[in-house]
């Protein structure tokens, strides 16, 4: 179960006491650069751009709290999971949030986000979500 997000949302912190290691802090940041690099590759000229990814942030605490779908895998020895959430708000597309879970010094899980994107796109949803499904779509 994730305790909490690793991050802020709208300006509440949520860190407190929380220390990642040098070597999770590279991992993420290589994790990020190679699903960047992954999703420059796919991405089709008449989805979602970069440059408009930042249109759809409130929709990530939504998107988080009460996704379509996850997907739990492992990459490189560490816990990732993958959220996936459509929405339909005079446009349809969908959000995917992917993450790292990192233990806390409770052994608590905290989830720290790699990337997050939005697109109309079916087949980059299925590119990313990868892993073992957790949760289906109820719909």
């Amino acid at each position: 179960m994730v305790e909490r997000v690793g991050f802020s949302l709208k300006g509440e912190e949520v860190m407190d006491e929380f220390y990642l290691p040098e070597e999770i802090l590279e991992w993420l940041s290589q994790k990020k650069s190679e699903y960047l690099s992954k999703l420059i590759e796919n991405m089709e000229s008449d989805d979602f751009q970069f440059h408009e990814f930042q249109q759809f942030e409130e929709y990530l605490p939504v998107t988080l709290a009460t996704p379509d779908w996850t997907t739990d895998s492992i990459l490189d020895g560490q816990r990732i999971k993958t959220f996936g959430r459509s929405f339909n708000d005079g446009k349809f597309f969908q959000q995917v949030v992917i993450g790292a879970l990192v233990p806390d010094q409770n052994k608590n899980d905290v989830f720290i986000p790699i990337i997050s994107f939005v697109t109309k796109k079916e087949n980059l949803i299925r590119l990313f979500g990868e892993g073992k499904l957790a949760k289906q779509l109820l719909n």
